[in-house]
């Protein structure tokens, strides 16, 4: 069982009744797929955060899987700081290849790619909910230069930082 404190409900809450409300639009577009992403993403999150503040560590059996739930967390709890991904292995007393190696098994990518994925959906997250400049954007979520920002959010989602707002717009106003 998984308990929240009152926050934590309120912020679970949101998200549901986001999810809600975009499953269930009925003006006739394509369901934004990203957005959806980030909002399970986010549930994860809460229910992982909530899961581990009640000491049950101890149910995951396979240290394997102990281990890249530990590099989910060490991502989402320090997502801003940008840390590289040796330093992350070094934190959970892992070689680097033995990270890359658990992290592929469990999700098919690379470290570097869960984290910039991780980051790209949290960068569309605060996109549709906050009006918030690309330049605000990068440095809120760690870049140092607001260009590759841009460069690394095009080449993930396929459209540029404008084109994706732009987008919202559309969806908001319909």
């Amino acid at each position: 069982m998984i308990t929240f404190d009152s926050l934590a409900k309120q912020r679970v809450k949101a998200v549901f009744s986001s999810l809600f409300q975009l499953l269930h639009a009925t003006d006739g577009k394509q369901k934004p797929i990203e957005i959806i992403l980030a909002h399970l993403n986010t549930l994860l999150t809460e229910f992982n955060s909530a899961y581990f503040e009640h000491g049950h560590q101890d149910i995951l059996s396979d240290p394997k899987l102990s281990k890249y739930v530990e590099f989910k967390l060490a991502v989402e709890t320090h997502l801003t700081e940008q840390q590289d991904v040796h330093t992350i292995a070094q934190n959970l007393a892992l070689t680097t290849s033995r990270l890359y190696g658990l992290v592929k098994e469990f999700s098919g990518l690379s470290p570097k790619e869960w984290i910039t994925n991780r980051l790209m959906l949290e960068a569309q997250r605060k996109l549709h909910y906050s009006p918030v400049s690309v330049k605000e954007l990068a440095y809120e979520l760690g870049f140092n230069d607001p260009d590759y920002f841009s460069r690394l959010f095009k080449k993930n989602t396929g459209k540029s930082v404008s084109a994706f707002l732009e987008d919202l717009r559309d969806l908001s106003s319909k």
